[in-house]
């Protein structure tokens, strides 16, 4: 059995009690389903494109930068996509199966709800966002990188500080959903469901300045050693 060097042995609790203090302090625990935030990003109405759809990019112009803000304060629901590698057989080895990835695949879909304002100015976002991709008086279709936005997606901590995030890249609403209105229903609010459609996501380095779990644990351990060396060198040579 291998020995662990002496000056090593408090090591272990200092990695420990480094791991648990990140659930008992306010920054650290667990994280919760009913803290995050999205961000909207329409298409900006610069974009080139043919005359046809220059009313269409004068609809989405109308999206001001407060209304954003307003409506990412109010998504009460919303699917953190997922990623799939595809895989197929390694054929170049024998033996038992080996299988290798063979490419990437995302889900092209998430289902957001925005609760609705007395103006319903989150539908009103979304019906312009979509006359970007037509034009509403001739139903003529505007190119893919007209009506392509983003959509940013953070989770938050106890602090409401944004702790990890992914973005959704070439992303459009592809679907307002019905909204069943009823006399019977007070007290309630109205949610608009929205499926945007995307490419692809990546992922966003909130925490590229701030040092990582393993960071913390190593810089422990290297504390850790070094107490333990410098309580090991005898007090002649410490007054030397």
């Amino acid at each position: 059995m291998a020995v662990i060097p002496k000056f090593l042995e408090g090591a272990a609790f200092g990695v420990l009690n480094d791991i648990l203090s990140q659930f008992r302090s306010a920054e650290g625990g667990y994280a919760n389903p009913n803290r995050y935030e999205v961000v909207l990003h329409p298409p900006s109405p610069s974009r080139g494109g043919s005359e046809s759809q220059n009313q269409s990019r004068d609809q989405v112009q109308g999206v001001s930068a407060r209304e954003v803000s307003t409506i990412s304060m109010r998504c009460s629901s919303i699917t953190l996509p997922g990623r799939t590698l595809s895989t197929d057989d390694d054929t170049n080895i024998n033996g038992p199966r080996r299988q290798v990835a063979s490419g990437v695949q995302f889900s092209d879909t998430v289902e957001m709800a925005f609760q609705s304002s007395s103006d319903a100015q989150e539908r009103v976002m979304f019906e312009k966002w979509q006359y970007a991709a037509f034009n509403p008086q001739t139903f003529n279709m505007g190119y893919y990188n007209n009506y392509t936005g983003r959509v940013d997606i953070y989770l938050l901590n106890k602090e409401m500080t944004r702790t990890y995030g992914i973005k959704l890249l070439e992303a459009f609403p592809s679907i307002l959903g019905d909204v069943s209105l009823d006399y019977s229903a007070q007290n309630t609010i109205i949610n608009w469901g929205v499926s945007m459609n995307f490419r692809y996501w990546e992922s966003l380095d909130i925490n590229q300045q701030a040092p990582s779990m393993a960071d913390r644990i190593g810089q422990t351990i290297t504390n850790v050693v070094e107490r333990n060396i410098q309580r090991a060198i005898p007090s002649v040579l410490n007054r030397l």
